[in-house]
């Protein structure tokens, strides 16, 4: 299969203020990089991961001796795809083991001391295309397109667990609040802020006044909105460009996904950069499948990759983006498809 690279953009408008420093925009425009098909940009971003490679995979190639590798990044070094480095043979880390990220040592022993019944063990919500249309964002008048294969792909993800997904404007922020809080899986395809990956859902319009154009705190789900709730979910799929955003700290990323995990999700899957929507269709298929086949979400998401690069979609652009953070979990949804076994050979 000969992979294509096609992007409808899960992200929100790039708004850039004028007051913003040079650093700044550097900072803001390097989040798109990998959106554009351009011969420099792929060099200097294989050169880098090479780099990377040398200095964190080659010193401690003694020590990986485990099938699964749990990093605790730095500050930026979040923003590194720790399944497209290699190994000193050749292989990508990936190929050889599974991979988690966790914001701290600290984090990972509060996750898994949690009470047993804590998390939720049944129902998921998903969100798919959510319909935002002509909105207020960031002080300026914008149109947010649908996004048809985001759609297709949280219909997939539904049937796979059994779920009726929340599509166009059943999508609404009130919907997603009212479900959040009981789901064990929470998966959003949908657009996502370039700069903290909060989540476009849909406005709910009155009769009364369709004229107004709705604020952010209609549509928009805000890292302060999920910090206020308890989210009981085990797993967090944030299928949006760009959702492992956030500004760089210390303690590394602040941004939806670690206010995801601070409300109590177990873990959260996000994408460092913009994704290519046939490749993240196709990975998202076989992530749930080994999910719901009853395998932990490292290994589903190992197996995920090594499918991608075994059938066309060799680039990193395509079968790397998104990264495990928190928790390995598995779940038990009831309606495992024997036919699931067939798809996956």
């Amino acid at each position: 299969m000969q992979s294509k690279w096609e992007c409808e953009d899960r992200s929100l408008p790039l708004v850039i203020e004028p007051q913003h420093s040079s650093d700044e925009l550097g900072s803001l425009t390097d989040l798109r990089l990998l959106e554009e098909d351009d011969e420099e940009v792929v060099s200097d971003f294989q050169s880098s991961l090479s780099m990377s490679s040398k200095l964190f995979i080659f010193h401690a190639a003694d020590f990986l001796v485990e099938p699964e590798v749990i990093i605790v990044p730095h500050s930026s070094l979040y923003k590194v795809p720790f399944a497209a480095l290699r190994e000193k043979e050749g292989q990508f880390l990936s190929e050889t083991r599974r991979i988690r990220v966790v914001p701290s040592l600290m984090t990972l022993k509060l996750i898994q001391d949690s009470p047993v019944d804590y998390h939720s063990r049944t129902d998921a919500l998903i969100v798919g295309d959510p319909k935002v249309d002509w909105v207020m964002f960031k002080g300026y008048f914008q149109h947010i397109a649908s996004l048809p294969c985001a759609r297709k792909e949280a219909k997939m993800v539904g049937r796979l667990v059994g779920v009726k997904p929340l599509l166009g404007e059943q999508a609404t922020k009130r919907a997603v609040l009212e479900k959040i809080t009981s789901v064990s899986l929470i998966h959003f395809a949908a657009h996502g802020d370039a700069e903290r990956g909060e989540i476009a859902l849909s406005p709910i319009r009155t009769p009364d006044s369709p004229d107004i154009a709705p604020q952010e705190e209609d549509y928009l789900l805000t890292m302060a909105e999920i910090s206020q709730v308890q989210v009981r979910a085990k797993l967090v799929v944030l299928s949006c460009c760009h959702s492992g955003s956030g500004q760089i700290k210390a303690e590394g990323v602040i941004g939806i996904a670690r206010a995801f995990l601070g409300s109590g999700a177990r873990s959260v899957l996000v994408a460092l950069w913009a994704i290519s929507d046939t490749a993240t269709e196709q990975l998202m298929q076989r992530f749930y499948e080994h999910l719901v086949g009853g395998e932990s979400t490292s290994e589903s998401l190992h197996q995920a990759m090594k499918w991608m690069r075994n059938n066309g979609y060799t680039k990193v652009c395509e079968w790397a983006p998104f990264m495990l953070i928190g928790d390995d979990v598995t779940f038990d949804f009831g309606n495992k498809d024997p036919s699931l076994e067939s798809q996956r050979n």
